[in-house]
């Protein structure tokens, strides 16, 4: 791929999303990073030497939805990281409450699902970062697994009637945090998403770093 792609992460304000906003701009590309967190995102910018954007809102907002839509047109993006995911609660379903559920479901499919329908005739790739747990199912995942597999199947279906690249990523923990075991490093999961990028692969990179 070329450094000239510009490239919108969402959740850009932490996680993993802030290691491939500053990893991405590290190879020469510009940037559009959406979150909620604006302190963290200005912070971030101050650190990138590329050309950032930001846009601060909430993705479970659809009129936030299309403000991001305009500034990628607006920018002339091509590359959609869609990064921004709320993290699996591990509960039984009687202890999850509804809003927790419609909010899961939400941010973690219906808002990658309307960026790729508003952005697809302008994007070149599209990078889905899933989770292992869109490959396997497991007790205590109902809500969480639900809206990967959910990506999981959307990403296969669109495949079928998009000449656009997708690349699927299927982590497992990533030490995103100091306090993380058994995770993998976070500077070797963005090394193999960038160079699966690099190569133009349209599949699924299925990084497994648990214990074997």
């Amino acid at each position: 791929m070329s450094s000239i792609d510009k490239i919108l992460i969402t959740g850009a304000s932490s996680g993993l999303g802030s290691y491939l906003a500053n990893y991405f701009a590290d190879k020469g590309h510009d940037l559009i990073l959406a979150g909620r967190d604006e302190n963290k995102l200005n912070d971030l910018t101050k650190k990138i030497q590329t050309n950032t954007s930001v846009m601060v809102g909430d993705l479970r907002n659809h009129f936030y939805l299309e403000e991001l839509k305009d500034k990628f047109v607006e920018e002339g993006g091509t590359v959609l990281i869609n990064n921004a995911g709320m993290t699996c609660p591990g509960v039984s379903i009687d202890e999850l409450g509804v809003e927790e559920i419609l909010d899961m479901i939400d941010v973690n499919l219906v808002a990658p699902f309307l960026l790729i329908k508003h952005l697809h005739k302008n994007l070149s790739y599209i990078i889905n970062i899933n989770s292992m747990v869109g490959l396997e199912h497991k007790k205590f995942r109902t809500a969480y697994s639900a809206s990967k597999w959910g990506l999981r199947g959307f990403s296969d279906s669109f495949r079928l009637e998009t000449n656009v690249k997708i690349l699927d990523v299927y982590p497992t923990s990533i030490k995103t945090k100091p306090e993380r075991v058994n995770a993998m490093e976070v500077d070797f999961v963005c090394d193999k998403i960038y160079e699966s990028y690099s190569n133009k692969l349209n599949e699924k990179l299925i990084l497994d770093g648990r214990p074997k």
